[in-house]
């Protein structure tokens, strides 16, 4: 808390004061429902939670097809789903389901798996039964979700594990206080699977567009089960006969299933309260096989939340890198954005293991696709002299893994950076991860300054530990080598950290949805154009500070989809 004082008053007196003409603020296009609460009267909007303030446009999609998706029916079920699952007095829907896309993938890859261990996934994510002496989120156990927990889970190796090395039952064990969990044996279990490419989907708020409709039949088809968020109520009228569901309401999700397949079929009349389309979505639930049919159920295409939040795991195998580097401990959960089309992002690592060790993969976080990358690599922490790795276009929006053009063999001290192109008349959009509030459940990590650098010319660059807080999402993964591999490589000099970042726009997402735990919350978008100084100005950063100070949640227990 001093240092962040401190730094404050740093910026108040120790930076150039600008004036405010020079600073643009550009607020996104309000969302309708957060127009609605604009005119709400101050009491009003006391006792009512802050909608999402900024209108969503941008869909995430995945470039090229292996496989025609335009059937009329199709499903996972006979040959690349496992059986269903049952969560009884649990809250792990949101691990159940991210878990099932993974095994889906598995299979999908001819890769024989038996279920993934939703025991182990909960436990890591939370820090309620024991002090962690890692770092993971903000959560109690057995209180709800993100989608997005899951992943910060795979590409930290921290899992996912086998069912057999800690079975479901230990949190029915735990919930009903008949036995006690070791932390040592539950944080050195060693991953079983790795995963290459996590894909996020994120639709405007409303019914499925056909363009949405249209990539998750094809992810579907070319990747296995992909995980999702609903609103249900087991009890609902709107559960027609067990087997159709539709909710065009106004409550937030609260439960997670995974996408299965789809039926263009399925008649409007088979749902309640006015869908419009024919077709649905097959999904499989985790309430076991007593509930709807053998424990699916179709879900109507116009399903007002089924198509706001999917995460699915894909390119998974069981070939899991000995070392992973990484600062985004908790994964990404705030976008920058930038008026340039070209800006770069870097992290600085330094090498864990006294052996060799030459790099698998790298992997790092998209904000969309089509977006051109170029992978560069430098030795002994430098940001200048960088030599190409890798290139190409961005297929999805999420986290996607490139594998170098070379052997490398990492230095002592080394560098990644990814340079990041879009079109000159489109903002581009970059994810980064930053330390939430006490109530966030992105609290837990301490960043870390003079590692993580923006720039938007490749020379000049701003530490975004030490001004905003922040860590870029890169990740490096390496298999270490018996035999000595020489690394002859010259010094570098000290990194520059001054940076010539025209906008800087923190969208803090950081509390989001708690799948089985109900958590609405305000997002807010503000992009701060900043003036061509060369530098991040002050007045930017407090506005930044205080836009993400700002963010409420307002935690609302439900524990209505329990049988």
């Amino acid at each position: 808390m001093k240092r962040f004082i401190a730094f404050i008053f740093l910026l108040l007196v120790g930076i150039p004061i600008v004036n405010a003409a020079d600073i643009t603020i550009e607020l996104c296009e309000y969302s309708e429902e957060y127009k609605a609460w604009l005119n709400l009267s101050k009491e009003q909007q006391a006792n009512t939670v802050m909608p999402t303030m900024c209108k969503q446009e941008s869909e995430g999609g995945i470039i090229g097809s292996s496989k025609s998706y335009s059937m009329e029916r199709f499903t996972l079920q006979d040959k690349y789903i496992l059986g269903v699952r049952d969560q009884g007095a649990s809250d792990d829907c949101w691990a159940f389901s991210t878990l099932a896309s993974i095994e889906s993938n598995l299979l999908k890859n001819n890769i024989n798996t038996d279920y993934l261990s939703v025991a182990h996934l909960e436990l890591m994510t939370q820090n309620s039964l024991y002090t962690p002496s890692f770092i993971t989120f903000n959560r109690d156990f057995n209180s709800g979700g993100k989608l997005e927990f899951a992943a910060s889970y795979v590409l930290n190796n921290w899992g996912p594990i086998k069912e057999s090395e800690l079975p479901f039952q230990t949190i029915t064990n735990l919930i009903n206080h008949t036995t006690t969990i070791n932390q040592v044996d539950i944080t050195n279990k060693s991953a079983s699977v790795d995963v290459d490419d996590i894909f996020y989907l994120n639709n405007a708020t409303g019914a499925c567009s056909e363009n949405s409709i249209d990539t998750i039949k094809q992810y579907l088809v070319n990747h296995g089960a992909i995980a999702a968020s609903i609103y249900f109520d087991i009890k609902s009228d709107e559960y027609i006969n067990g087997a159709y569901y539709y909710y065009n309401g106004n409550n937030m999700p609260n439960h997670a299933v995974a996408i299965v397949g789809w039926d263009d079929s399925i008649e409007v009349t088979s749902f309640k309260n006015h869908a419009t389309r024919k077709g649905a979505w097959i999904v499989k639930n985790s309430y076991g096989t007593s509930v709807g049919d053998n424990g699916y159920f179709y879900v109507s295409y116009d399903d007002i939340n089924i198509c706001t939040n999917l995460v699915g795991f894909y390119n998974a195998d069981l070939d899991v890198s000995d070392e992973v580097y990484y600062y985004d401990d908790l994964g990404t959960n705030v976008t920058l954005t930038s008026k340039s089309d070209v800006n770069y992002i870097a992290n600085v690592f330094t090498k864990k293991n006294p052996k060799a060790e030459v790099i698998d993969k790298i992997t790092f976080a998209t904000s969309n696709k089509g977006m051109n990358y170029t992978v560069y690599y430098a030795s002994n922490a430098s940001l200048k002299n960088y030599e190409e790795i890798a290139s190409g276009t961005t297929s999805h929006a999420g986290y996607m893994s490139v594998i170098p053009n070379k052997d490398i063999y990492v230095t002592d001290k080394f560098s990644i950076i990814i340079k990041l192109e879009t079109d000159a008349n489109t903002d581009d959009i970059i994810p980064i991860a930053m330390k939430g509030s006490a109530t966030s459940p992105y609290y837990n990590f301490e960043v870390t300054d003079g590692v993580s650098y923006l720039s938007t010319n490749g020379e000049t660059w701003l530490d975004l530990g030490d001004k905003l807080n922040a860590q870029v999402s890169i990740r490096v993964y390496t298999s270490t080598k018996e035999e000595n591999v020489s690394t002859d490589v010259n010094d570098s000099s000290k990194i520059d950290d001054d940076a010539s970042v025209e906008l800087i726009n923190p969208n803090d997402n950081t509390e989001g949805i708690m799948l089985g735990d109900t958590v609405p919350t305000d997002d807010t978008d503000v992009d701060i154009e900043n003036p061509q100084t060369g530098m991040i100005s002050g007045l930017s950063i407090i506005v930044v500070l205080l836009a993400i100070g700002g963010v409420i949640l307002i935690k609302k227990k439900n524990k209505i989809f329990k049988i």
